[in-house]
């Protein structure tokens, strides 16, 4: 029985990987409003690719590239913590990792961009269970690890994240099981032609095969009888722990 699933296990983990699989949601700190500066364009990027964005700037008058922008770090909402990502000079990241945590904004995973390093943001927030990652554009991160590698993978990623927005739903909140679900329906897809779901044996009958197609017949019935699809790709965000 075929159902496209890899078992492979990484060597070493990647925390920036997990990261971008996690979580959804990401506040710029420096985000920009000049079209020519990588703190639009990467922002711009990732809101395009799926993920919900918000912008930290004293001096902005207005939302940038649409989004919820702030004049501080303690004026966004709490369900924005999850990755912060800094577009700061070097030297700025002890004030800015001070206002994180004197606010209580701590974010799940604290980012800096190219060029930027800070021993005092390690020193600080990994002691409250912050991934710290430095000197990395978020960006081309992504781009490395699922557009160049495999774009089915990461236009799959990118259909799913959209589809639990919009249904009200959230995607598996373990990077490892969601990796793998992801690489099943990218599987095949490309095997098939269609995104069957991984969890679920071909039966050859094209007309019931199709039910089988993510998301699935079955998929409202199961999140609400058990929480998640039976693949666990979609879940209801009341049974997340």
């Amino acid at each position: 029985m075929d159902l496209g699933l890899s078992f492979d296990v990484p060597a070493e983990r990647d925390p920036k990987k997990e990261a971008l699989l996690k979580y959804n949601k990401i506040v710029f700190i420096g985000c920009s409003r000049n079209e020519n500066k990588d703190a639009h364009t990467v922002p711009k990027f990732m809101k395009e690719h799926g993920y919900e964005i918000a912008c930290v700037n004293p001096f902005a008058e207005e939302d940038i590239l649409g989004a919820p922008t702030f004049k501080t770090i303690s004026d966004v909402p709490d369900e924005f913590l999850e990755i912060i990502d800094v577009f700061r000079p070097s030297e700025e990241i002890p004030k800015i990792v001070d206002e994180i945590i004197e606010s209580g904004k701590i974010p799940k995973v604290f980012w800096m961009q190219d060029g930027i390093k800070g021993e005092y943001a390690r020193n600080r927030l990994e002691p409250l269970g912050v991934t710290v990652v430095e000197d990395s554009c978020i960006m081309r991160k992504y781009m490395e690890l699922f557009v160049q590698k495999d774009p089915t993978y990461e236009a799959i990623l990118r259909f799913a994240r959209a589809y639990a927005k919009a249904q009200g739903f959230v995607l598996n909140p373990d990077p490892e099981k969601l990796d793998e679900i992801i690489s099943g329906l990218a599987y095949n897809q490309k095997k098939h032609g269609f995104r069957y779901c991984p969890c679920r044996p071909l039966s050859g009958d094209p007309k019931e095969d199709a039910k089988k197609i993510c998301p699935c017949f079955w998929h409202r019935e199961e999140i609400k009888t058990m929480g998640h699809c039976h693949c666990g790709l979609f879940w209801d965000p009341k049974k997340v722990r």
